[in-house]
Order: structure tokens, then C-alpha cells, then sequence
């Protein structure tokens, strides 16, 4: 860096190595990532994808060496045979595989008999039989040699099987199935069609024998736990290992000593001597579900393949984790954001069933609010600021005092389904809650009570309340596609429902001057009407994805509109012309708000993030000197991994694992477990950025450069 000018800057908080552990993130698959097997000397990677392919990748330098191709059938199972010559895959079309790995071609012609999907193989210690297992409810072994059927197992499944396994010494062969049957054979082919000699009656997803043979565990994806026989006893019993989250791939290193499992964007790990959680990367850089995850034969590296198309390997011996600790932050997505009306403090509601308060100037964490049992949906402040409403998939709306976080009163209880949303009215008086059981409910806040009318019934599941801020109406809407109006405080309609042709409502705001209503929908579209006559005003087209969340600014000028797609859009609100999209977010973006003063805007995300946005920044012009400063990538988005230019240009780079973390102008803080900053190395100067890359030798280096340099 002394001998460069114009660089880029990475700072990183909260992450150590690209997120604790990650060694590299491999890409290429255009599909989900269905199955990850290491070489035996632990060279090369397999992988089989959706996408018809199973790729080979050099893991020492990340490096893609060979792709086979399967036409349209998705790749449901890859193995390695014992020497390492040799790729197995199972396929859609039920049809097993077996391929060179030096040459890339076919070994054999692919070896039907299956009549479904193919969705687990395996080779025999020695190499000479393949194990496939399919949806068909069979198990089938195949000469790895000749490709001839050796016996078919119907093993009474009666339903898919999931998974077959050999154990390392290759006498037992496992297979699980949904049937809750877990069977186990004597591996030789004379003896492979004998009725189990061990039977476990457990639903089994995934299965996974330790080195010894000792071991057999067993996860599901249905169930919480992890389920561990000891095959040497009589009798086996399970150890059960519960609490855990649903389970899609189980791995022992080769030495035994630990046991990791893979789920829903997470992989765990036990110490099996002293059964104690290991710290392997718990929230791996996946944002989908995590189907296979495998170590590597020494032990120290752990591969994990995900419905996000994504490979990454890990170094589980790391202790980058201890060494930088996550940042405060939601450790799951943020369904709900909003600003008290005195501008201090943000409130957002998480899947992880919490609710936190942070500081708006600087971001810290003020208070976390514990006691709802399913997702916080929404979440409100009250006019004075002293009051937290949260309303959550748990059935229940909870109210918090601002200062303290204890909660004021008992769980307010009777909606019959989830809370989709809550709203203080403006004179305190009431609470207003939407539910999945299409009704709105009062509740009249100095009881506490639920009020003595109602609840009030509109059309379809109530998925946003809004009062308006003259506090006279209370309006409502959700899948019914329709806005009902009441008089506050009453079941009084006060005026006939607006309709927004046949699309499912997420978001209702009023204007401040209580005259208009804008509405965010699923058709994408952004819709404003006047609410004394009816009259539609706007209809704002732009986002390509469901609109969750829209709010107007406090002056009226803009409207603010959230979306699925990832971005959030600012609009005038005179005009209907837009004004800005503001770039950031890795996810779908479910809540946004403006602060009091309506400098700022506040949005929550999939990507467990709060961003903070200046509103100023966001609509000023662009400079001229756009190209070579920092602000080129204020308006840049992510595209293939690229941060792009207004032109498409690239502009920089981004590894997968830092996406939906990097602050970026107009963004002005990153509220989340890990965040990544980039400035210039001087504030102010030129950024060699694109093709202007080759620009960044000092004058005193580059007259030193031989000219082809």
C-alpha cells in the first residue's frame, strides 16, 4: 500500500477472516448446492448442484478444474471413491453416475434402475460396490467396476429413502427413510437382501458413522434433535442431543472426536468425548438452508454447500471467533423498525423472538426486551416516547416501558392467529392490532383491556393498522386487498374501503396532514389516494418485488418504500416521480421508517441488519467528479458480486460473505452482528476504481516501471 494511491479502505467490525473461520467462498453453481464430498488425500472438492452439474474444485487455490454435466437433472449426491479416481452421483432422473476425475468423461453408462430421484450414494470401503438410495423407497448396489446390479433392498420403507451410508470399515451398510425406520445390513452381497438386525425407530434425514464403526448419528430435518447410537452395546440406546435446529447433514471428523451438523444458515458442532458444543462457525456465511457440510480428512477444514448456490470452507481449528467477538445486533432477520417520536432511540422486532432499542446518533444497543415466544412482527412507540408495543407470531401484543424495558402489563391475548401489526393511537388511548384472523382489536391502554366493541372484521388476514396522525381514523388492511377505515376509538366505518385491484396489502401510512393514505402491495406497486374522496393519485412503479413496508416524511415531500427486492426507494410525493434508490441491503427488506426530523430513514432487513440512511446524501445530485471519489459508490449496486456503476461499470469487487454488510454512502450507520466500512485511505482523494484501477502506482513508482509494466 506505501508504493499505491486511490485504494479502498476495508474496515471490518465483528469480523475476523471474512467472518470467523472462512477460509474462501467457492461460486459457480447456478443452482442450490445439494451435496459436498472431500477427496481421500483432501485435495479436491466435489460438489452436485441443481444446476446439472458436479464440479471439482482445487481447494488449495479455490480453483474450478473439471465440470460434469447432466443435462436438466439436478445433482442430489456426490462421493469420492476410496482412491480418489473415481466421482459418484445420484440425479432427478434416477440414474446413478460414475465418473474419471482426471479425465471428466463418463466411467461407466449411467446405471438405471431407480424410478425416482437418486438422493444419497456411497462406496464401499474397498471401492467395489456402490450404494444408492432414492426417493422410490429402494436401496440399491451396483459394481463400481462392471456397473451390474448387485442386489435391490425394499427394506419394508415405505416411504423415501433419504440416505444410505457405509461405515468405514465397510461391514454395516445404514439407510434412513421418512418412514421413521432406521435399518442397518450386513454389507456383503450375499447377505444384503436379510431383514435388518438392528432396528431404530426414528425419522431420520441424514446419517453419519464415525471412523471405528463405533458410532452411528442420526438427524432429521423435521425435528429438533440429534439422536447418537453406540453399535458396540447389545442393546443400543440413543444419546439425544436436543434443542438444535432442523438438521440436513451430519459429518465425524476422521480421528472421531467430533460430530458437526448443518441446517437452516447455520452449522454446529460437539466435542464427543465430553458431548460440549465446539466452536465451529455457527452462523456460517449461507443465508439459506445448508444441505451438506463435510471435513475435510485431516480434520481441519469444513465444507458446506447451500440452497444459496454457495460453497465456503472453513478452518475449524480457527480462534478468529474468540479474537473478534460479534457486534451487538439481531442474530436472525429483522421483521419491524421503527423511530420514537423524539428521535432517540430505534426499536426493531427479530425472527430470534426479541426486540432491541438502540441509539439513533451512534447505533449502540440500549435494551433488549425478552419474553415473546415466535417472531416479532411489528413494533411501535407511543407519541410520548415512553411506551413499546411489539406484536408477534406467538398470538400475543406485549407493552414495554421505553426507559426501564420491563413490560407494563400481561401479554394482551385474543387474536386466534399470529399479530401482524401494531399502532398507538395519538392521544394514547388506544393500541390497534391486525391479525392473521382477519380482525383488528382495541385495546384501551389505561387498562390495559381489550376494548368493549369490536374486534373489527375486514376482508382477508390484517397484515398493517395505521392511525392517522390528526388521530380521527384508524385504517387496516391485508390479503383482502382493501383499506377499511373506522373512526378512532369506535367500530364506526367511516368511510367505504379502497380497493387496490386484487392485491395483497403489506403497509398503510397516512400522510402527516391526515389527508392522504399510501399503500404497499405485492403487485409491486407503490399506491396513493386521497382519503376524503377515494380519488387514487399515484401508482409508483419500480421495485420488482413485493412491497413490505412505506412510510411518508415528515415534511410530506417523499414517501419511502421498502421491498423484497432488496432495495428502498424514495419518491416525491407531489410528483409520483422517483427520486432515489439506496443500495445495501443483501436481503429482503421488510420494514422502513423516517426519523422525526426526516433527515434520516431506518430499514430492516433478511440480512439481520439496520440500516440508517441520509436523506440528504440519498436525493443530492451526483458530483462531477463521481468516478474518482468515494461517492461513485453511493449509488452503485450489487450485481454478480460486482459493486456496478449508474453505467453498469464495474466498480469493485465484493467477497460473498461481506454482502448485506458493507456500509456505503448515503448509508450512515450499519446496525447488525458484523459490519464492513470502506473509505479512502485519504479522506477526499481520488479512487482508482473500474478500469482506473492500473492508475494506482505512485508517479514515483511508475517511473520506475519498465513500460510493459
Amino acid at each position: 500500500m506505501p508504493l499505491c494511491t486511490g485504494l479502498i479502505s476495508v474496515a471490518t467490525f465483528g469480523i475476523d477472516r471474512h467472518g470467523g473461520g472462512l477460509i474462501t467462498t467457492l461460486t459457480g453453481h447456478e443452482d442450490k448446492v445439494n451435496s459436498v464430498a472431500y477427496s481421500p488425500d483432501g485435495h479436491h472438492l466435489a460438489s452436485g448442484s441443481h444446476d446439472g452439474t458436479v464440479r471439482i474444485w482445487d481447494v488449495r487455490t479455490g480453483e474450478e478444474t473439471v465440470s460434469l454435466q447432466h443435462g436438466e437433472d439436478a445433482v442430489l449426491s456426490v462421493a469420492f471413491a476410496p482412491n480418489g479416481q473415481h466421482i459418484a452421483s445420484g440425479t432427478s432422473s434416477g440414474a446413478v453416475n460414475l465418473w474419471s476425475v482426471n479425465t471428466g468423461r463418463a466411467v461407466l453408462e449411467p446405471l438405471y434402475g431407480h424410478v425416482d430421484w437418486v438422493l444419497s450414494v456411497a462406496f464401499s470401503s474397498n471401492g467395489k460396490i456402490i450404494a444408492s438410495a432414492s426417493f422410490d423407497g429402494t436401496v440399491r448396489l451396483w459394481s463400481s467396476d462392471t456397473g451390474h446390479a448387485i442386489s435391490m433392498m425394499h427394506s419394508g420403507h415405505a416411504c423415501q429413502v433419504n440416505n444410505a451410508v457405509f461405515s468405514h470399515k465397510g461391514h454395516l451398510l445404514v439407510c434412513a427413510s421418512d418412514d421413521r425406520i432406521t435399518r442397518l445390513w450386513e454389507s456383503r452381497t450375499d447377505e444384503s437382501g436379510k431383514d435388518p438386525y438392528i432396528l431404530l425407530k426414528e425419522g431420520v434425514t441424514c446419517l453419519a458413522f464415525s471412523a471405528d464403526g463405533k458410532y452411528l448419528a442420526a438427524g432429521s430435518r423435521v425435528t429438533d434433535k440429534i439422536r447418537i447410537w453406540d453399535l458396540n452395546s447389545s442393546t443400543p440406546t440413543p444419546t439425544i442431543i436436543e434443542n438444535q435446529t432442523a438438521t440436513t447433514s451430519l459429518s465425524f471428523s476422521l480421528d472421531g472426536s467430533r460430530l458437526i451438523a448443518a441446517g437452516w444458515q447455520i452449522i454446529r458442532g460437539w466435542n464427543m468425548r465430553n458431548g460440549e458444543a465446539i466452536p465451529v462457525p455457527s452462523l456460517a456465511g449461507h443465508s439459506r438452508w445448508v444441505n451438506a457440510a463435510a471435513f475435510s480428512p485431516d480434520g481441519i477444514f469444513l465444507a458446506s454447500g447451500s440452497d444459496d448456490c454457495k460453497i465456503q470452507i472453513w478452518d475449524t481449528f480457527s480462534r478468529s471467533q474468540s479474537a473478534a467477538q460479534p457486534l451487538d445486533g439481531h442474530n436472525s432477520w429483522v421483521a419491524s423498525v421503527t423511530v420514537s417520536p423524539n428521535g432517540t432511540f430505534i426499536v426493531s422486532g427479530s425472527n430470534n423472538d426479541s426486540i432491541r432499542v438502540w441509539d439513533t446518533l451512534t447505533g449502540t444497543a440500549k435494551l433488549q426486551l425478552q419474553g415473546h415466544t415466535g417472531t416479532v412482527l411489528a413494533v411501535a412507540v407511543s407519541s410520548n416516547s415512553r411506551l413499546i408495543a411489539s406484536a408477534s407470531a406467538d398470538l400475543t401484543i406485549r407493552i414495554w416501558d421505553a426507559i426501564t424495558g420491563n413490560c407494563v402489563c400481561e401479554p394482551l391475548q385474543g387474536h386466534e392467529s399470529q399479530v401482524n401489526s401494531v399502532a398507538f393511537s395519538p392521544n394514547l388511548l388506544w393500541l390497534a392490532s391486525g391479525s392473521d384472523d382477519n380482525s383488528v382489536r382495541m385495546w384501551h391502554l389505561p387498562t390495559t383491556k381489550a376494548a368493549l366493541f369490536g374486534p373489527l372484521r375486514i376482508t382477508g388476514t390484517a397484515l398493517t393498522v395505521s392511525f392517522s396522525p390528526n388521530g380521527q381514523l384508524l385504517a387496516a388492511a391485508g390479503s383482502g386487498g382493501y383499506v377499511h377505515f373506522w373512526r378512532s376509538g369506535t367500530d364506526n366505518q367511516a368511510r367505504s374501503a379502497l380497493y387496490a385491484d386484487f392485491a395483497t396489502i403489506h403497509s398503510v401510512a397516512f400522510s402527516p396532514d391526515s389527508t392522504q393514505i399510501v399503500c404497499g402491495t405485492t403487485e409491486r406497486l407503490v399506491m396513493t389516494w386521497n382519503v376524503s374522496d377515494g380519488q387514487q393519485l399515484f401508482l409508483l412503479e419500480g421495485h420488482i418485488d413485493w412491497v413490505r413496508s412505506v412510510s411518508y416524511s415528515p415534511d410530506s415531500r417523499y414517501i419511502v418504500s421498502a421491498s423484497d427486492d432488496a432495495t428502498v426507494r424514495l419518491w416525491d410525493a407531489k410528483t409520483g416521480q422517483p427520486v432515489s434508490v439506496l443500495f445495501g441491503h443483501g436481503d429482503q427488506v421488510r420494514s422502513v421508517a423516517f426519523t422525526p426530523d426526516g433527515q434520516a430513514i431506518v430499514s430492516a432487513s433478511m440480512d439481520w441488519t439496520i440500516h440508517v440512511w441520509d436523506v440528504e446524501a440519498a436525493v443530492s445530485p451526483p458530483s462531477n467528479n463521481k468516478q474518482n471519489s468515494l461517492t461513485a459508490l453511493s449509488s452503485a449496486r450489487i450485481s454478480d458480486g460486482w459493486l456496478m456503476g449508474s453505467s453498469r461499470q464495474l466498480l469493485l469487487w465484493l467477497p460473498v460473505e461481506y454482502r448485506g454488510r458493507i456500509q456505503l454512502p448515503p448509508c450512515s450507520t450499519l446496525i447488525g452482528p458484523h459490519r464492513v466500512v470502506i473509505t479512502t485511505e485519504e479522506p477526499g482523494g481520488e479512487l482508482n476504481l473500474g478500469d482506473r484501477w492500473t492508475n494506482c502506482w505512485r508517479t514515483s513508482v511508475q517511473q520506475t516501471l519498465p513500460p510493459s509494466q
